[in-house]
């Protein structure tokens, strides 16, 4: 993973609220103006999906006394495998 960290404009994550039931695990505020913006120039770059990791910070928020929490894309891809030697054009079979 790169080492500059991205963060996606218009999506806001906090962690749930003290009083929320055990399957409130967050929530997750959208600005959509700003939100649509950010996404349409990642597809404008080429990009088909956008993961999300959702992070806990290390921070306080002095109005709850928990930790901040925020997202960053994760732009992680597999590693493309290396071509060694090309065998095109070639009736040579391995086996």
């Amino acid at each position: 993973m790169p080492d500059d960290k991205e963060y996606p404009n218009g999506l806001y994550v906090k962690a749930p609220s003290p009083k929320a039931p055990d399957f409130v695990k967050g929530s997750i505020s959208i600005n959509i103006e700003n939100f649509l913006e950010y996404l349409a120039k990642k597809s404008e770059s080429g990009e088909e999906w956008l993961r999300l990791d959702i992070k806990e910070g290390f921070n306080i928020d002095e109005r709850t006394g928990q930790k901040k929490w925020h997202s960053s894309v994760n732009n992680w891809k597999p590693a493309q495998p290396k071509v060694e030697g090309s065998t095109e054009g070639s009736n040579a079979d391995p086996f």
